[in-house]
């Protein structure tokens, strides 16, 4: 049986969620997550969790589902999150897929590659390593991998380089053979897009607020109950254990934060300017609608080149022409993946 799904999906700090708890409401949706830090149970500050008291009422699926002692993996996340789709559609309703991670989506579209097994000690021998060794090893054999990889995420680099040091193929090769193929989960993929300074100073204001509202005392209760779990690894958590371990200034968390997930908005937009020609999306504003360029940032200043964020032709909507455009286009029938990139007015 094939599915059709709606996806709200792109850079962080981007209102993505705000979005999709409006749609919800228009076209009787329900929320499936596809981030991966919202999957862990008891991360809610540093994981952009939404409390259920301002879901509006909206189901919300995949959230809260994995220990965090234990490292979630994209083969766990699809099968829930596959069934979440299949029980949501099966009671006439809209799954909508909300999130920032790639792989994650990807995955829940398109399949999973046959990978090669863990090898205990190559892993064991891979873990002594220092996480900036292990990049660059991954530089090396893999950059592809490497390059759509913070050196900071040391699950997913090890795991790369497992792949490798196991199968003697490099991880992407894996992926690119198998094409994520096969999948019985079409969408239609809403990608909110806004001019650099205005998403800059969202990821500054929510850089701020998460400290604001007990970061730091998070990770404190997350470290006293389950030690240095993996997944405190991950962007907010990773500069909040800093800071408590003195390696970084309270004074200075929200702007550490605030710079690294500048830095991570960036690798998602890298993602969306890429994936839909390698997965054969098609793509909308297409070439001979009406569209614009999101402007670039109004300063002269010199900006680093890890910041910045490259210039995407988008079409202007209204939240109620986007719903409007949204609700014409599912009842045309959805059979195969296509990305919106859109700019609220």
């Amino acid at each position: 049986m094939h599915y059709a799904t709606l996806a709200i999906c792109g850079p962080t700090a981007s209102g993505k969620t705000a979005l999709s708890l409006e749609i919800a409401h228009e076209i009787a949706g329900e929320v499936v997550n596809v981030d991966s830090v919202q999957v862990y149970k008891d991360l809610h500050i540093g994981a952009a969790k939404l409390p259920e008291s301002e879901r509006r009422g909206i189901p919300h699926h995949v959230m809260d589902i994995v220990s965090p002692e234990h490292g979630a993996n994209v083969a766990q996340f699809r099968e829930v999150a596959s069934a979440a789709i299949k029980d949501i559609s099966g009671r006439g309703k809209m799954p909508i897929l909300v999130g920032g991670s790639g792989l994650y989506l990807t995955a829940l579209l398109h399949g999973l590659a046959d990978m090669p097994p863990q090898d205990a000690v190559i892993r064991a021998g891979l873990e002594r390593l220092g996480s900036q060794e292990r990049y660059e090893q991954l530089l090396r054999v893999d950059p592809e991998t490497a390059g759509r990889l913070s050196p900071n995420d040391s699950v997913r680099v090890t795991r790369a380089l497992e792949v490798y040091y196991v199968s003697g193929v490099a991880q992407s090769t894996w992926h690119t053979k198998h094409q994520f193929s096969g999948s019985e989960i079409a969408s239609l993929v809403i990608v909110p897009c806004l001019p650099r300074e205005d998403l800059y100073e969202r990821i500054n204001i929510r850089s701020e607020k998460m400290v604001a509202e007990g970061l730091l005392e998070e990770t404190r209760t997350l470290i006293s109950h389950y030690g240095h779990a993996p997944v405190l690894s991950t962007l907010g958590y990773r500069q909040a254990v800093a800071c408590i371990e003195g390696r970084l200034p309270q004074a200075k968390l929200a702007e550490e934060i605030a710079l690294h997930t500048r830095r991570f908005a960036k690798r998602q937009m890298t993602y969306w300017r890429n994936e839909p020609a390698k997965r054969g999306w098609r793509v909308r504003p297409a070439e001979d609608e009406i569209s614009v360029a999101l402007p670039g940032p109004a300063s002269k200043k010199r900006t680093r080149k890890a910041d910045t964020i490259k210039t995407f032709q988008v079409m202007r909507f209204s939240t109620a022409e986007l719903v409007g455009e949204i609700k014409k286009r599912l009842r045309e029938g959805l059979s195969e993946t296509e990305v919106w990139y859109v700019w609220l007015q």
